[in-house]
């Protein structure tokens, strides 16, 4: 790699000398400063991010650690270890360049935290250890989740710190420590391998200061903080102080001596006159002959060809490494893509962990499961007989079903509405005749389903151009620190705008967590690709909302937005032929952008917010306008139809799931109604100085719940608001509210949407078990919007007079009060509710009958099956991928394994039932060599050495896969024989391919026809295979008949 020309100008005082720093020159500045303990404090993640990535991808001689702290949590455990990180750089490193953004300067920082140092090869006694975590802060779980927790089974031992991303799996072996390894959380694989670790305490203690106290009373006068942009500080200080005035005074004076101990830096950017000089050849061949040029590119070969002419006359250099921004540094000119294409740097980024949803297919001691022979039965536990675990299945009268795990897959968890399942005698025909009559019915909504992924893929979108040096400006005006999540979903939808292929993708996030920005991001990205927008909103509140928004984040900007709605009537006419014209960039309304006088000129991108509040009639519309438009929705508990859709591909899915910076869950509880819970918590909340809602599903009940709340909180100032109300006057109940004019505010629904009071804390729901689960989530996101907690009381009668529906609704909203939970909310509706027949109006019963995981497996089979025949053509180029890669597989939807071997793990390797059982189901989903390796190494990581059953059973999954490419719907392996049963259909193209005949030619073998035995029994033809004495042998014999397909 060439080196950083421009590194040997740069003066190694400009730290203390300069104030005025170009931009894309302070991480170069901060590694030739002289100093060699510095604190960089910025208001912008981005530019931290990108000075960080510099240095950290700097090759060169790098004397300083680097670190970076971005976002302040709410999470304890993040505050922390954050804390402890900080204490560890300014006591034990000598250089560093620490890089903070401006609210963890504003925490306060303990000095003292106890720790224990671990070496391989040294000993250490067991109980010591463990009394060490409890006493400093430590719980012990069964499996480690999160920072704080603690694990022991049997010689291992796993910790996760609070100051470190992943945690810590100790293995021991009696008392001598044998590896430490840092392993992922989720999916428990190893990461790395460490010689010796510190573990911190998970409490701090000592003395409490803030980070400039800290700093003198560590290190005094040789640590300097850098200061970037005091304009930028100042405001966002100010932006602080909004959201949590109570901290005030201690925010201003922290700030103050931070600004005292540290020197302020602005930093500064090329003029626009300079960008067109730099984009311009020939004035850059001009600049070029008085002062010097470098131009740093990743696209080398591509810069030498385009200014071939001035490199030859050795009037520029240009180096094969990526800046993320240009400056001047004494008489030389740095320059970038960013100057010369305008296309901004991105970060090489860690790939983020696929959506967890929290045991969405656990199995637990009596749920109800689903066999696809037997029907619905209830799981009973894993029983141990013969040395093999089964699955104990209840069916009706006490009958009962034992399963071998390795037959897992024919079993799965029923899901589905409130009522309760109908179960069948064993041996009946009951089930089969109900699945037959069902199966019919899936296969047209499988062939809608494929026709709108085919709509999808057959046609072409716009493709917009890469972020631009504008669009990178109007995102770093963003007020607020973006969470990972959310960057996730603005990549997902760049990433879809980009590409030839239109977008259909739902952004689902809870109340708060920056769907809206999400969207804004998006619009900005369209309209600058000379594309109008178009927003649509279920009510005209929350659309001049939206409108109100977009207008102040878009202001300074060429950009002119409208509203339509019944708020504009009088301007309706100019809006409409403006939307014709072209002149307008985005309107924003309600469905009345769907009627049929509205034109648009050049409408390239569709926004929905909470589709669920449409009707069916205006989806229909929206379907019709969607087909050539990308699309983005916007729900905070999407539909079940809506969810199914995402689920199965045809539209598109990004998961908002990490709250904003100090917010905090909303404790949840379900009440029975009464004035003392309605006086409590009034009360408790005017104590604070907060505001309260009070909803219920009538307007008849008002008047009584306001007499109730006027006799006994006689203090509290009382409006009441519902739709019946004439706008303008409901309008002024809401602005008054929002003002702090009233305390409590009791009305209808009309909360539910458009309507941010940070100041409300509380809200009570009254006959909870009249709404759905999505109104409910929508409503309690009302509250809890700043950095108080937040409480939502629901108040219906007492659980055990409810319909099963209505109790399951509410104990869900109450399990799911954690941060981030919209999404499981939505997975919980499509339980209860069903995701019927998406795309009509009607709810069908496929769910109700077949459960959802098996609905949606025989789907699955039924689109596959669709595929390869009636949509043959639209998907040949698919299928030709799969058919040469799965062999006989594209005649076999399954093979069923039967065998009489020991394969499972024993109770004394994976001592829980509940964990056994999850490890079986996500074995029996794995399909390839390479997941089976790495859940392998996942259990050898957790558990220790696999025992002999442990491995056989590992290997009956290749087995299945290496028996379906055989062709074989079923394999038994008993009494040292394996025998495979091959497709019942004596017409079927099986028996004329290549696959079959490989078959034969082996069985005809002369080295293999003693062993080797074809026949038919009952109409179905099979192979038998003597020989064969366990799994593994097994495998090999099967690998061995497909190994010359793969090859060629």
């Amino acid at each position: 790699m060439q080196s950083l020309k421009f590194l040997d100008k740069i003066d190694r005082n400009a730290l203390k000398l300069e104030n005025k720093i170009y931009r894309g020159a302070i991480p170069w500045f901060l590694l030739c400063s002289n100093e060699k303990k510095i604190v960089y404090v910025s208001t912008s993640n981005r530019n931290l991010e990108n000075y960080y990535s510099m240095l950290e991808g700097y090759s060169g001689d790098m004397e300083k650690d680097l670190s970076i702290f971005e976002n302040i949590s709410s999470n304890k455990e993040d505050l922390t270890g954050i804390n402890i990180e900080i204490l560890d750089i300014l006591k034990n490193r000598s250089n560093f360049i620490l890089f903070l953004n401006l609210q963890i300067t504003l925490d306060i920082f303990f000095e003292k935290v106890n720790f224990l140092d671990f070496r391989t090869g040294s000993e250490y006694k067991f109980s010591e250890i463990v009394d060490f975590l409890v006493e400093n802060g430590y719980e012990q779980s069964y499996m480690v989740e999160k920072k704080g927790e603690f694990s022991r089974r049997g010689d291992i031992l796993d910790i996760f710190p609070p100051n470190m991303e992943n945690p810590i799996r100790f293995e021991f072996f009696d008392e001598e420590l044998e590896s430490i390894r840092e392993f992922d959380v989720d999916s428990q694989r190893s990461l790395s391998r460490l010689e010796e670790i510190k573990i911190f305490g998970n409490i701090l203690s000592g003395n409490n200061y803030e980070l400039v106290e800290l700093i003198e009373e560590l290190r005094g006068d040789d640590v300097i903080i850098v200061l970037e942009n005091e304009e930028l500080l100042n405001y966002k200080m100010e932006e602080y102080i909004l959201i949590n005035r109570e901290k005030e005074d201690v925010y201003r004076k922290r700030f103050e001596n931070l600004k005292k101990k540290g020197s302020i830096i602005e930093t500064v950017n090329f003029t626009e006159e300079q960008m067109e000089t730099f984009k311009d050849k020939e004035k850059l061949n001009k600049l070029s002959k008085t002062k010097k040029v470098q131009l740093y590119t990743k696209t080398y070969a591509k810069k030498l060809e385009d200014y071939r002419e001035i490199y030859n006359k050795k009037q520029i250099d240009i180096v094969n490494y990526e800046l993320f921004e240009g400056f001047i540094v004494k008489d030389t000119f740095v320059l970038t893509d960013r100057e010369l294409d305008g296309y901004i740097y991105e970060k090489k980024r860690k790939v983020n962990k696929g959506i967890k949803y929290k045991k969405a297919n656990q199995i637990l001691e009596d749920d109800y499961v689903i066999h696809v022979q037997y029907g619905v039965g209830i799981y009973k536990g894993i029983q141990t007989m013969d040395g093999t675990d089964y699955l104990k299945i209840k069916y009706a009268d006490e009958d009962i079903l034992y399963i071998p795990v390795e037959k897992l897959n024919r079993l799965e968890k029923y899901v589905s509405y409130g009522e309760e399942p109908k179960l069948y005698k064993l041996g009946t025909r009951g089930f089969k005749r109900k699945r037959k009559k069902l199966a019919e019915d899936i296969e047209k909504f499988a062939a809608e389903l494929i026709k709108i992924q085919a709509q999808r893929q057959s046609q072409n979108g716009f493709v917009y151009q890469k972020d631009t040096v504008w669009q990178e400006e109007f995102e770093a005006l963003f007020p607020f620190e973006e969470t990972e999540d959310q960057k996730k979903a603005i990549r997902d939808v760049k990433e879809d705008m980009e590409s030839p292929r239109i977008m259909d993708r739902i952004v689902c996030g809870d109340v708060g967590y920056g769907k809206t920005e999400v969207a804004m991001r998006a619009a900005f990205k369209a309209i600058e690709n000379n594309k109008q927008v178009a927003l649509i909103a279920p009510t005209t509140v929350l659309a001049e909302q939206h409108y109100k928004r977009f207008c102040q984040r878009f202001s300074g900007y060429p950009i002119t937005i409208e509203n339509l709605s019944r708020l504009t009537q009088g301007k309706s006419k100019e809006i409409l032929k403006n939307l014709k014209k072209g002149t307008t960039d985005m309107v924003i309304g309600t469905h009345r952008l769907l009627s049929d006088d509205v034109e648009f000129n050049n409408i390239g991108l569709l926004i929905i917010d909470e589709e669920q509040k449409f009707g069916v009639s205006v989806k229909e519309k929206l379907r019709q306008l969607k087909v050539n438009v990308d699309t983005l929705t916007m729900s905070a508990t999407p539909i079940p139809r809506t969810l199914q859709f995402s689920l199965m591909g045809a539209r598109d899915l990004s998961v908002i799931n990490t709250p904003p910076p100090s917010r905090h869950p909303i404790q949840t509880e379900i009440h029975t109604f009464g004035h003392e819970i309605i006086a409590d918590a009034i009360n408790f909340e005017l104590s604070r100085n907060g505001q309260v809602y009070i909803v219920t599903h009538r307007i008849s009940s008002l008047s009584n719940i306001e007499s109730l709340i006027r006799k006994h909180v006689p203090d509290a100032r009382v409006v009441v608001g519902h739709g019946q109300m004439e706008p303008s006057k409901l309008e002024q109940v809401i602005v008054d509210f929002v003002n702090h004019e009233y305390d409590v505010l009791l009305s209808t629904t009309i909360i539910e949407n458009g309507i941010d009071v940070p100041n409300a804390n509380t809200i009570l729901i009254d006959n909870a078990h009249h709404f759905g689960l999505s109104d409910l989530h929508q409503m309690r996101g009302r509250v809890g919007r700043g950095s108080r907690k937040a409480f939502c009381y629901l108040m219906a009668p007492p659980l055990s007079l409810l319909p099963d529906d209505s109790r399951r609704r509410l104990q869900a909203i109450e399990n799911f009060s954690d941060l981030g939970s919209g999404i499981h909310i939505a997975m919980q509706d499509l339980d209860i509710r069903g995701a019927g027949n998406l795309l009509g109006a009607e709810q069908s019963g496929f769910v109700a009958d077949l459960g959802y995981e098996t609905y949606q497996k025989i789907l699955a089979e039924a689109v596959a099956e669709l595929k390869n025949e009636e949509f043959g053509e639209l998907f040949a180029e698919e299928l030709a991928q799969q058919n040469s890669a799965e062999l006989g597989d594209s005649f076999v939807a399954e093979c069923n394994v039967d065998c009489d071997l020991r394969a499972y793990f024993p109770e004394t390797y994976v001592p829980g039932a509940s964990e056994r059982m999850l490890l079986y189901r996500e074995l029996d989903g794995l399909s390839s060599d390479d997941e089976i390796a790495a859940f392998r190494q996942r259990l050898l990581d957790r558990f220790g050495a696999l025992p002999a059953e442990a491995e056989e059973l590992l290997r009956v999954v290749p087995l299945r896969r290496l028996g379906r490419r055989c062709g074989a719907e079923r394999l038994v392996l008993k009494a040292g024989n394996m025998t495979l049963y091959f497709v019942p259909n004596a017409e079927s193209a099986f028996y004329k391919s290549q696959v079959f005949q490989r078959m034969i030619d082996f069985a005809l073998h002369p080295a293999q026809m003693r062993r080797c035995e074809l026949g038919e029994k009952k109409g179905k033809r099979f192979l038998r295979i003597k020989q064969v004495p366990s799994v593994e042998a097994a495998v090999k014999v099967l690998e061995h008949l497909v190994k010359p397909a793969v090859q060629s």
